[in-house]
């Protein structure tokens, strides 16, 4: 009766650790609750059934296996590589369970009593902290829930779970697991020595405690990385916010710098696919951009209203003023620079900012730089820049037809603008339009 309960209380608890992993460590998605309660009722009685027919290692292979499932079924896309993930799951869940339920005790050379008595207050102990974390971690869950799509593994991260679980699984099949309980005795399998067997189950401990620490570990690095987006995002939203007040002299409603960025991404896109520039667009580079791409019009802040607002046709002398707003932001870049030190997408700022309005035939400003000279997150934006002045009202003119704006961005490639980006802007043509269709 004891061993019954005691397998009742590992089966239950692999089952809660199991999805605690999955979920808070592997950061694997939930099902939608209806398929989720669909799921449960489901699986819950075939793993009881499979306790009562064959035991409870058959139960625990099969929560590993309905886990697997539950994973391909949650996720969007790659949901075969799900069942791949039992792998580590099954060493890590029997990597923690192991240790701390069989060895110590063997360990201890504790009669076949305290063994049981040891193990019902270990289950214990692990019941009470699920409960306390069912009850009284509510609030977080709720929290880590919502921001669930913030966060992310990386690579490396992916693969020291992997690399902890196969070595959990070693651990446990090769030397934990010849500490095994036969009817409540400890037994040492003639196969091994002592001495053998006591460094494998002082290793085994080890590993435990080294797999619990990374653990910890990369999810305090994923806290890390969350707060780094949340920060990162609140950076990106004080960008736009300031683009917008310097943007909103000239008579605009910001909606400028917003439309661009979002023609800046779809233009990066559109190139990536087409196998262009790959070399320059990775995807910290495309995210850089999209940060950017609102302070390309900073300097327009030390031209004075006179000239920004003209209703009419600029002068040369006032048109020569305009044109000083490259390299004035591209100024204010290079100070804001120097007081914040290196970044990235401030660089990238900064290249927008001085360059987006030289041509490819070198015929612009403010450097008569041409081709590839002219850095690619400027060229980009060039096309950006002049798609949405054509397509917007301005105080000195109407918003121009969608077609004949068209027939100006296709005039000028190759003079104006790099014609690998004009083709890049025509392919993702639906999605600027679509941007358009919300304004």
């Amino acid at each position: 009766m004891v061993n019954v309960i005691m397998g009742i209380f590992e089966t239950v608890l692999i089952i809660s650790v199991g999805f605690l992993i999955k979920k808070y460590v592997f950061l694997e998605p939930d099902m939608e609750p209806k398929k989720r309660h669909i799921f449960y009722a489901v699986c819950f009685p075939i793993i009881a059934a499979v306790f009562i027919i064959f035991g409870k290692d058959a139960a625990s292979l099969t929560v590993i296996v309905s886990l697997g499932i539950y994973i391909c079924l949650a996720r969007e896309k790659r949901r075969l590589f799900g069942l791949l993930l039992t792998i580590p799951f099954l060493g890590i869940i029997n990597g923690l369970f192991v240790p701390i339920i069989l060895v110590p005790p063997f360990l201890l050379s504790l009669s076949e009593t305290w063994t049981t008595v040891y193990q019902l207050a270990v289950y214990t102990v692990l019941a009470l902290l699920l409960l306390l974390f069912y009850f009284k971690g509510r609030k977080w869950r709720v929290w880590f829930h919502e921001n669930l799509k913030n966060r992310s593994l990386r690579v490396s991260e992916r693969g020291l779970l992997w690399i902890v679980g196969i070595v959990m699984m070693l651990f446990v099949n090769a030397g934990v697991m010849s500490v095994v309980t036969n009817g409540g005795d400890v037994q040492t399998p003639v196969s091994y020595e002592p001495e053998v067997v006591s460094f494998i189950g002082i290793a085994s401990l080890a590993a435990f405690v080294m797999s619990v620490t990374i653990i910890v570990m990369i999810m305090q690095g994923n806290k890390r990385s969350f707060y780094h987006e949340r920060l990162s995002g609140m950076q990106s939203g004080m960008i736009t916010f300031m683009a917008e007040v310097v943007e909103n002299r000239d008579d605009n409603t910001g909606g400028h710098i917003k439309r661009t960025a979002k023609y800046v991404e779809v233009i990066s896109r559109e190139l990536k696919k087409k196998g262009v520039y790959t070399d320059i667009l990775t995807d910290r580079y495309m995210s850089d951009m999209a940060i950017s791409a609102p302070l390309h019009d900073i300097g327009k802040i030390h031209i004075p209203d006179a000239v920004l607002n003209k209703p009419g046709r600029l002068t040369d002398e006032e048109f020569a003023i305009m044109k000083t707003h490259t390299l004035a932001g591209e100024k204010l870049l290079t100070y804001a620079k120097s007081e914040l030190g290196d970044s990235e997408y401030l660089d990238m700022a900064m290249q927008m900012a001085a360059y987006h309005h030289e041509w490819w035939n070198g015929k612009g400003y403010p450097y008569g730089i041409s081709g590839e000279d002219i850095p690619l997150c400027a060229r980009i934006m060039a096309v950006a820049d002049v798609f949405d002045a054509l397509t917007s009202k301005r105080c000195y003119k109407s918003a121009m037809p969608l077609e004949k704006a068209y027939s100006i961005i296709r005039e000028e490639s190759g003079t104006h603008f790099d014609p690998a980006i004009v083709d890049a802007f025509f392919a993702g043509s639906k999605d600027i339009e679509a941007m358009l269709d919300t304004e």
